[in-house]
């Protein structure tokens, strides 16, 4: 399956990289330049009002996103151009945006916290690196089909994703993280 924009990549079992075992990225961007995703069932121990200041209210999860440019908030959303400067991934995914419009419509309710996730870092590859590990087998690649990307478990997305690849994947959905501590 070629790979573009608004995918879902799912990390194959036997990718051990730390940061990257059992996770399920969206593919905000894919060009002929690289991607860019993030990371979407790996929740941090942050909120929002941990690392934005003057969000006091705002307890909303922090996942992380990936290890590129972890000094920066990156958000996907669901609010379309209700967000000035959002980037559309595919559906009514968007990413990106204004930042003091989603604190604003956070404060005042016209966002709400269903309608958004929040990372620290993203996910990315240079040209042509995401095709090699794909090819190399270390992605699955689905095409998204849920509306419910952001409101998902964080623990019921890779389970659930690495079924949809079919076959023997189906087997590795409900194995524990760590086997052998079972």
């Amino acid at each position: 399956m070629p790979i573009s924009q608004g995918q879902i990549l799912v990390a194959r079992p036997l990718l051990n990289d730390g940061g990257f075992k059992r996770t399920v990225i969206l593919l905000a961007e894919h060009n002929k330049e690289g991607s860019l995703g993030f990371i979407l069932n790996k929740p941090m121990h942050l909120t929002l009002k941990d690392v934005v200041p003057n969000m006091d209210d705002l307890k909303l999860p922090v996942y992380y996103g990936g290890p590129v440019a972890q000094n920066q908030l990156f958000y996907i959303h669901t609010a379309g151009k209700k967000i000035s400067d959002s980037l559309h991934i595919q559906q009514n995914y968007y990413w990106s945006g204004s930042f003091s419009e989603v604190a604003e419509g956070l404060k005042n309710h016209t966002l709400q916290p269903s309608q958004i996730r929040f990372f620290i870092g993203y996910s990315g590859w240079g040209e042509g690196q995401l095709a090699a590990e794909v090819k190399e087998k270390a992605w699955g690649v689905l095409d998204s089909y849920t509306s419910e990307l952001i409101n998902k478990h964080p623990d019921d997305m890779w389970p659930e994703h690495i079924s949809r690849l079919g076959g023997n994947y189906k087997v590795f959905a409900d194995l524990p993280q760590e086997p052998s501590l079972n």
